[in-house]
């Protein structure tokens, strides 16, 4: 019986021809588009330092106690705006009693001209002697430089009870108030006066580059128009913690001297800073422009693949395959990056780059933006025999590839 058994197993299982076949997998979706082409100038990057436009130690200009800090530590000020106030009373003293010696000194001068005025009609009758008249005009004359000189001391006076305020000379962001209620601070005179905290200009800041003396003798010429106010020699500019270059300007100054010991002149940059992330004494990236703009491909940083030391992208054709192809990557462009090496017409991998496990791969490609990544609200679904549409407006007829970056 059992072997009647085992023998129908046996019947069984080959008419069923062994074990069901596995499905095969679908090819993954994922997302194609053209290289960027974009008409930009040959850049150089090398690195620099930010620098304030204006910098400014704040001291007083008269000694006293201070009364009170009226700014807290790290504020942005405008011009007048106040800091710190020194104790007024010894001022208002002082100004009452200026404002008391010209009032005498008035006093005196009315009587100085009184007298020389009477003088000149007794001295016709020789009432009064010549001699007499000649000292009342004297006197007259002395009256009037003494009230001269009394005005300038409550002048004086006037401006020491003014800057017993302490006020922002020019808009910017204040550094650490070293001095609090309490202290005495000195206004100069025989000391040096007290130094209590610094006030930089933030918007626009300067961008120090020290370029080489070849790469001057290049671009002299057009440097000298940019600082002139001609056609600007732009400069783009990042910091720690940003990607790519966020940051514009122009070359504004050149220095009078070549460094003996660097071999380099050193150009100042302007840069508008209107959300004060450039903070001066930071050191940063700076791209200065060295060539005209040319044309040049730009491809999605997430795109770029590494090999040990090659670079390279994956590129899809008509039928849906993937192939490895290297590339030489040049300057970073925000979220974008030159490269050399690509046709402006290829369909390069931007996105699910995991699900390709190795070239020659099938995928099923979908067009999405080279920028933004993102597929168009029109973009039909995956389909291998579509190119992928332009990821740009600026995909217009271009060379075979991008000139090599250097």
């Amino acid at each position: 019986m059992r072997f009647v058994v085992i023998l129908l197993s046996v019947v069984l299982l080959s008419s069923c021809g062994g074990p069901p076949a596995q499905p095969q997998m679908p090819p993954p979706v994922v997302g194609v588009a053209n290289p960027i082409l974009r008409e930009l100038p040959l850049e150089r990057v090398l690195s620099g330092r930010i620098e304030a436009t204006e910098t400014v130690e704040i001291s007083p200009q008269v000694s006293g106690q201070v009364l009170k800090v009226l700014a807290a530590d790290g504020a942005e000020l405008k011009v007048g705006d106040p800091i710190l106030e020194i104790d007024p009373a010894p001022f208002l003293a002082a100004l009452a009693r200026a404002d008391a010696g010209v009032a005498q000194a008035a006093a005196n001068l009315r009587l100085a001209t009184d007298a020389r005025e009477r003088n000149a009609k007794l001295v016709k009758t020789g009432i009064v002697q010549q001699q007499a008249y000649d000292d009342s005009i004297t006197a007259a004359v002395a009256a009037e430089a003494a009230l001269a000189a009394a005005k300038a001391a409550l002048t004086t006076a006037q401006l020491d009870r003014t800057n017993t305020v302490v006020r922002a000379p020019i808009s910017g962001r204040l550094g650490i108030v070293r001095t609090t209620t309490g202290n005495v601070v000195q206004g100069g005179g025989g000391f040096p006066p007290s130094v209590i905290t610094t006030l930089v200009a933030l918007d626009p800041v300067h961008a120090l580059i020290d370029l080489d003396e070849t790469t001057y003798r290049v671009i002299a010429e057009r440097l000298a128009a940019s600082v002139a106010g001609g056609a600007p020699v732009r400069v783009r500019v990042g910091v720690a913690g940003e990607v790519g270059f966020p940051h514009e300007g122009r070359v504004s100054v050149i220095d009078n001297h070549v460094d003996a010991g660097t071999g380099s002149i050193r150009l100042r940059a302007t840069i508008a800073n209107p959300r004060r992330v450039l903070i001066p004494g930071a050191f940063a990236r700076i791209a200065i422009e060295v060539a005209p703009a040319r044309p040049v491909l730009l491809v999605h940083e997430q795109a770029l693949l590494s090999q040990l030391v090659t670079r390279y992208v994956l590129t899809v054709d008509a039928k849906g395959i993937t192939a490895f192809r290297p590339v030489q990557p040049g300057t970073a462009h925000g979220v974008l990056r030159e490269v050399s090496g690509l046709a402006p017409t290829d369909r390069v991998v931007a996105t699910n780059l995991a699900k390709i496990f190795f070239p020659g791969m099938p995928v099923l490609p979908e067009p999405v933006d080279m920028e933004t990544l993102q597929k168009p609200a029109d973009a039909p679904a995956g389909n291998p025999a579509a190119p992928a549409g332009p990821a740009s407006s600026a995909n217009t007829a271009a060379p075979a590839s991008a000139p090599a970056q250097k």
